[in-house]
Protein backbone atom coordinates (compact mmCIF):
# COMPACT_ATOMS: atom_id res chain seq x y z
CA UNK A 1 0.00 0.00 0.00
CA UNK A 2 1.23 3.50 -0.76
CA UNK A 3 1.38 6.45 1.60
CA UNK A 4 -1.30 8.40 -0.27
CA UNK A 5 -3.68 5.40 0.03
CA UNK A 6 -3.66 5.52 3.84
CA UNK A 7 -6.52 7.53 5.39
CA UNK A 8 -6.29 8.19 9.10
CA UNK A 9 -9.28 6.83 10.99
CA UNK A 10 -10.10 4.09 8.45
CA UNK A 11 -9.90 0.36 9.07
CA UNK A 12 -7.43 -1.91 7.27
CA UNK A 13 -6.64 -5.62 7.37
CA UNK A 14 -3.26 -7.26 7.73
CA UNK A 15 -1.74 -8.89 4.66
CA UNK A 16 -0.71 -12.12 6.40
CA UNK A 17 -4.11 -12.65 8.09
CA UNK A 18 -6.88 -10.80 6.21
CA UNK A 19 -9.82 -12.49 8.00
CA UNK A 20 -8.87 -11.76 11.61
CA UNK A 21 -8.72 -8.36 13.29
CA UNK A 22 -8.73 -4.77 12.12
CA UNK A 23 -6.08 -2.06 12.18
CA UNK A 24 -7.39 1.49 12.51
CA UNK A 25 -4.79 3.97 11.25
CA UNK A 26 -4.03 6.63 13.85
CA UNK A 27 -0.76 8.25 12.76
CA UNK A 28 1.90 7.95 10.06
CA UNK A 29 5.49 8.14 11.28
CA UNK A 30 8.27 9.09 8.88
CA UNK A 31 11.69 7.41 9.07
CA UNK A 32 13.61 8.29 12.25
CA UNK A 33 10.69 10.47 13.46
CA UNK A 34 9.60 10.21 17.09
CA UNK A 35 9.68 6.59 18.25
CA UNK A 36 10.30 5.20 14.73
CA UNK A 37 13.92 3.97 14.75
CA UNK A 38 13.63 2.40 11.29
CA UNK A 39 14.57 3.81 7.89
CA UNK A 40 11.05 3.26 6.47
CA UNK A 41 7.55 4.62 7.06
CA UNK A 42 5.37 2.98 9.68
CA UNK A 43 1.71 3.43 10.58
CA UNK A 44 0.62 3.65 14.19
CA UNK A 45 -2.58 1.60 14.43
CA UNK A 46 -5.15 0.64 16.99
CA UNK A 47 -5.46 -3.13 16.55
CA UNK A 48 -8.92 -4.49 17.43
CA UNK A 49 -10.87 -7.70 16.81
CA UNK A 50 -14.26 -6.12 16.00
CA UNK A 51 -15.03 -2.70 14.59
CA UNK A 52 -17.46 -1.96 17.42
CA UNK A 53 -14.92 -2.44 20.23
CA UNK A 54 -13.68 0.59 22.10
CA UNK A 55 -10.44 -1.00 23.35
CA UNK A 56 -7.51 -1.82 21.12
CA UNK A 57 -3.80 -2.43 21.31
CA UNK A 58 -1.46 0.14 19.80
CA UNK A 59 0.73 -1.54 17.20
CA UNK A 60 3.03 -0.30 14.47
CA UNK A 61 2.95 -1.73 10.94
CA UNK A 62 4.79 -1.13 7.69
CA UNK A 63 2.78 0.23 4.79
CA UNK A 64 3.28 -3.04 2.93
CA UNK A 65 1.66 -5.02 5.79
CA UNK A 66 -1.73 -3.28 5.42
CA UNK A 67 -4.40 -4.02 2.82
CA UNK A 68 -7.78 -2.43 2.18
CA UNK A 69 -10.80 -4.03 3.74
CA UNK A 70 -13.02 -5.76 1.17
Amino acid sequence: MRLQDIVLGEFYRLKWHPTYGYAKAVEILKPKQGINPHSYLIVKCEYILNKKETFGLIKYFRLSDLIREK
